[in-house]
């Protein structure tokens, strides 16, 4: 199954043709983290792996859809989905600089 998944912070391709696996942008050098099934389980799971799975994935879903990426070099974040043959997958993309990418979601949601 070919998938294809493009940060959405700066384009890059960072999976293109097999099953992506969290990572680093190698562009923009954004963490990406996820793989969920809706865009809440994707931010449950890449706020896990990252030492913010107390945060309410739902509304910080909602949040990264409602804001605009802030410009580079700003911390930020992003979600967006891959491509792939039937049913996609979310994939949540921190662009942290030197700050832990926890942190960034959490400013996300105003904490």
């Amino acid at each position: 199954m070919a998938v294809t998944l493009a940060c959405p912070l700066c384009g890059t391709l960072v999976a293109d043709g097999a099953e992506p696996v969290p990572g680093t942008c190698p562009t923009c050098g954004a963490r990406f983290a996820g793989g969920g099934e809706s865009p809440g389980d994707a931010v449950a799971r890449a706020g896990a792996a990252w030492g913010a799975g107390d945060l309410p994935a739902e509304e910080l879903a909602r949040r990264l859809f409602e804001v605009e990426p802030a410009p580079p070099p700003a911390p930020t974040a992003a979600i967006a989905s891959d491509r792939r043959d039937g049913f996609y997958r979310w994939w949540v993309f921190v662009r942290a600089g030197d700050r832990d990418p926890a942190a960034v979601l959490r400013e996300a949601l105003g904490m």
